[in-house]
This record gives structure tokens, sequence and C-alpha cells, in this order.
């Protein structure tokens, strides 16, 4: 390999290690590569092998009606397709080793779709394929162009692994990326406050609730959650350590604030190996604060949506929540009693339950969400 195809062969390596971290120097990648060998046009299609529908793809040197007539018409017909799906990953193949000027002259998909786009010469790979996704890289010359001798397919195939690997981390950086987005918007949809501490109670992580701040008893200060009263932030410091120690153990601190509000913060261990810590060295603990007496409104409507529970049902559940017995209940809604048993036989058939004991318990951890 010369001086200069080497300095090219560099600056694609790092091209490709960039694009893991930049999707769209993806596309950046294929014309660099293509003008290094002396392609016209090209593709880069990573799909779903199940479906084998794309999610992403990035096309070049083709029009938007050639790449819609492939997609509607030629696809199915595409003998190059057949040819790459069962070649191995990292094995890059050229058309003329399979497809003589005979062949070419007699094949519909050539004749119909190739040289009517102004295309003759192909190469091409499956780059990745990691049983759940593959990726697959194809360059095209026209009609006057030469084939892809042994120094293109063997300058491709140097570089196949770096490819492979790229879009390895890609996928997988995707894949975290719409798990960590996942369980944000999961989080964001508790009502109660959540923090990820350390051992000395900095924050890694809160959800929108903790954010929003404003919550009699605890504060953040200086990027580390505190307790607020006498002696109180010692005894969460207590607590942390023992959620972060070998073995770790879980505790509650009561807390009331100057107001007379009741607070009870949960801290639970969250090891070392647990997927929730980022560098997988040190131990973290998962707070999270409850006030058993709040006055806020109950979020009814996620009742409605989570069970199908009727606006009447919402009311009720609302006054079970609190205690009520059905006389109770009854009396406050200024209806029959008989009224309220039909509702809660209607209520423990939508929640799948069948005692008022297990209703609560159901409904208490599903007003947990903000709606």
């Amino acid at each position: 390999m010369g001086d200069n195809r080497s300095r090219q062969y560099d600056q694609l390596v790092t091209t490709i290690h960039a694009a893991v971290l930049e999707p769209a120097k993806w596309e950046g990648l294929l014309h660099r590569i293509a003008d290094t060998i002396g392609a016209t046009a090209g593709g880069f299609y990573l799909r779903n092998k199940q479906t084998r529908e794309p999610v992403r793809w990035y096309l070049f040197g083709h029009s938007d009606q050639a790449i819609r007539a492939y997609n509607e018409c030629y696809l199915a017909i595409d003998p190059w397709a057949e040819i790459i799906n069962r070649t191995p990953v990292g094995v890059w193949v050229a058309e003329h080793q399979y497809f003589d000027d005979r062949f070419v002259a007699n094949n519909e998909f050539f004749q119909h779709y190739m040289l009517p786009h102004g295309l003759r010469r192909m190469i091409g790979a499956r780059v990745f394929d990691d049983g759940r996704s593959e990726a697959l890289i194809a360059f095209q010359r026209g009609l006057e162009g030469a084939i892809f001798d042994e120094e293109a397919v063997g300058f491709l195939e140097r570089l196949s692994p770096h490819i492979e690997l790229a879009c390895r981390l890609s996928t997988e950086f995707a894949r975290l990326s719409m798990q960590a987005a996942v369980a944000r918007q999961a989080l964001d949809r508790l009502v109660a406050p959540m923090w990820v501490v350390d051992a000395d109670g900095r924050v890694i992580f809160a959800n929108r609730a903790a954010e929003e701040g404003g919550l009699s008893g605890v504060s953040i200060k200086n990027g580390r959650v505190l307790a607020t009263g006498p002696g109180m932030s010692a005894k969460l410091s207590a607590l942390l350590l023992q959620a972060t120690d070998t073995p770790a153990q879980s505790g509650a601190l009561a807390l009331e604030s100057a107001e007379g509000d009741r607070l009870t913060v949960l801290v639970a261990p969250l090891p070392a190996d647990s997927p929730l810590v980022a560098d997988g060295r040190r131990p973290l603990a998962l707070l999270m604060a409850h006030n058993p007496a709040g006055n806020e409104e109950q979020p009814l409507d996620v009742l409605a949506a989570l069970y199908g529970l009727s606006p009447a049902e919402c009311r009720l559940a609302a006054l079970i929540l609190e205690g009520c017995t059905p006389t109770e209940a009854a009396t406050r809604l200024s209806v029959q009693v008989s009224t309220v048993r039909t509702q809660l036989k209607s209520m423990f058939w939508k929640t799948g339950t069948h005692r008022q004991t297990e209703l609560v318990k159901l409904l208490s951890g599903a007003l947990l969400l903000k709606a």
C-alpha cells in the first residue's frame, strides 16, 4: 500500500471511529470511501433482521426516482442482494465475480434498473450482524466504469473490522440511549421525588419531582441531599453509609418540617454491579421521599387511563384511599351504600382485585404516577 493510500486509510479509520458518537459522519464517511476506491454511488443500510426494515440508511449518487423504483419494484429481484445476504460478515464481493456480460444482458434487474440509471459495476459486503440487526454497504460505478479489482477489495476488507466495531458500538449506544430515555420518562412520571446519590449524598441523578424541589424536610446544598431538622442530616448520612457499605442495608428516616408536615425518606442500596451505576466502581444509594399525609390532589385521571375507571369510580377510589368505609364514602358522595358496593364490584373486575385491601394497595401504587 502506497504512502498516499496509507494516509487515506488512516484518515478513514479515524472517521469511522468518530461516527460512533456522531452518526451524522456516516454519510461523509461513505463519500470518502467512495472517492478512495473510485465509486460514483453507494449506500449504507442498518436494518432489523427480523422485519428487514431499515433502521438507518444513507445513499448518495442515486436519484430519488431510482431509490423509489428500487424499493418498490426491484429489491425483490436483485440478484446481488441474495449474494450479499449469504456472504460472511466482512467479506467484500464484486459483481463481476458472479455476473458476466452474458448474465447482465439477460437479467431483468440489470436491464430494467441498473443500466437505465447509469450503473454497472458493484461491490458490497455485510459489515455487521449481531443477530438482531445487520449492516450492509455497497458501492457502484457507472456504465463506463472498470471492475472493482483486488486492490479495491483488499482495501475495503482492511476497513471492515473498524466498520464492524463502529456499527456494533453505534447499535449498542442507540439501544442504551433508548433504554435511558424510556427509564427517564418513567421516573419523571413518579409523583414521589427520587434521587440516586453516592455515599456522601452527592446527587448523581434526580427525577423531575426531585428537581422541582419545594419538599419540606429535604434540601439540596452544594449538590448534596440534606435532611433538615436537628440531627436529621447526620441520621441520613448514617443511612447512606449503611446503604453503600458491604453488606448493604436499606433504611428509612422519618422527618417533620417546621410546618408539621411528616415525610418518610426511604434509602435503598444500589451496589457497584447495578446497571444504574455508570462507572461500575462505587456503590450508590436510591433515595425516595414520600409524604403519607400529603394533601395534594390525587391524579385520578391516571386511574382512568390505567384501569378504565369511570369518573364516579375515580371519586370513590379517592375516598377509599383516604380510608373511608363504603358507608362513609356513600355519605360523602351523597349516594346509596348499594351504589357504592356496585361501583366497588365494578372496580374489582376492572383492576383484577377481589378485596378492598387489594384494591387500595394497587391504586396506591398507581397514584405514584403523574397524569
